[in-house]
């Protein structure tokens, strides 16, 4: 365990997956971590998107996948995820979409004890 109790921790994940005719994915991660007087925060965003086009013979397939993980000091944690998946299966070339999207934000108060700095 760490004794510090100033340090957040945030990581995120982004996966997506096409099968198909025709295909593209894209996955994006971003962090920010800041402090202040009254406390530090860290900031997180996670995206991933998949398109696939496929023939009547061969339907298409997506998948797209975020997720986070964090930890640290006394803090207050939000998060939000949203999963969406479209597939259109009918027609000379259906189509298939999948988005996914994480955002998370944790906040820490900061402690004034030296020990949490390994004095």
């Amino acid at each position: 365990m760490f004794a510090n109790n100033n340090m957040l921790f945030v990581m995120l994940n982004a996966k997506s997956d096409a099968l198909g005719d025709v295909t593209a994915t894209t996955t994006s991660t971003k962090t920010f971590a800041g402090a202040g007087n009254a406390g530090s925060h860290t900031v997180g965003l996670a995206v991933a998107t998949a398109f696939a086009e496929g023939t009547t013979a061969a339907a298409p397939y997506t998948d797209a996948t975020t997720n986070w993980l964090g930890s640290g000091g006394y803090n207050l944690i939000s998060s939000h995820s949203n999963n969406v998946s479209f597939d259109l299966p009918h027609g000379p070339t259906p189509v298939s979409l999948s988005i996914s999207s994480t955002s998370v934000t944790l906040w820490g108060f900061l402690s004034a004890s030296p020990f949490d700095y390994g004095h």
